[in-house]
């Protein structure tokens, strides 16, 4: 079956234009399920391309490149490892794994070694799509923070007792105590440039690091750049490191 482009009914080439950078592949072979997550996207004001198998996904994205691809792992043409090789050596699309096999529904971490984020089938749509609109905002972040990182001078500043963060603009930023718990191991973990692992940034919030939804850390994270958004126009100045977690630049004030 070809892959389809959903567009809204009615809609005029503004709207359309507004979609298409904010395009998601959905490679499924059930067409009910490809439905399901496309109406799910649609209300989040995503354009979606419909793909039953792997081969409909490649012919798409010759002419409709996408931000995320969502994969089914039961897909009759290709082995879904393959497929998101393929996606990671050629583009910067983030990738979604629904886990045919796991069961129950939510968060799966059968995929995490080749996938951004993973869930079980039957899939949680609610839950899929609140991911897929993360992960949609903080590439746009992190695409444009090469971009405007190094305009200013001054250094990010974690304040001594962890409680505040200083933009180099001026902007002090008060942290809760989730927010303070993930900078401060990314600040003296991640000193001298070296990536924080997943794992260890959930340790900051958790005893239980294997009972703890990984979902929940990125959205913390996605709230956070939104909080700094609000008070400075400068990015925070962290950078996703595919496979093995988070760098940031913000330093430990001294005093």
């Amino acid at each position: 079956m070809a892959a389809i482009s959903a567009v809204h009914p009615g809609s005029g080439l503004n709207g359309a234009d507004h979609r298409n950078s904010r395009r998601v592949a959905v490679v499924e072979r059930d067409p009910n399920l490809r439905q399901q997550i496309q109406h799910s996207l649609l209300t989040r004001q995503f354009a979606v391309v419909e793909c039953a198998n792997a081969t409909a996904l490649y012919r798409n994205l010759l002419s409709a490149p996408c931000d995320i691809a969502v994969i089914a792992s039961d897909l009759p043409d290709d082995n879904p490892r393959n497929v998101a090789l393929h996606l990671r050596q050629h583009s910067d699309i983030g990738i979604i794994v629904l886990d045919a096999e796991a069961g129950y529904g939510g968060p799966s971490d059968g995929y995490h070694e080749i996938a951004d984020a993973c869930f079980r089938k039957p899939v949680d749509l609610d839950g899929l799509a609140t991911v897929v609109t993360a992960m949609h905002s903080l590439q746009h972040h992190m695409r444009a923070l090469p971009a405007r990182a190094g305009s200013g001078q001054a250094e990010w500043e974690l304040a001594l007792d962890g409680w505040t963060l200083r933009t180099p603009d001026g902007a002090s930023i008060d942290l809760s105590a989730p927010e303070r718990s993930v900078l401060l191991r990314l600040v003296n973990t991640g000193a001298g440039g070296h990536p924080v692992s997943h794992d260890s940034l959930i340790g900051s919030l958790t005893n239980d690091v294997y009972d703890f939804d990984p979902h929940r850390l990125e959205m913390l994270i996605y709230r956070l750049r939104k909080k700094v958004a609000v008070m400075s126009p400068l990015p925070l100045p962290l950078r996703a490191v595919r496979g093995m977690g988070y760098l940031c630049t913000i330093v430990r004030a001294s005093n």
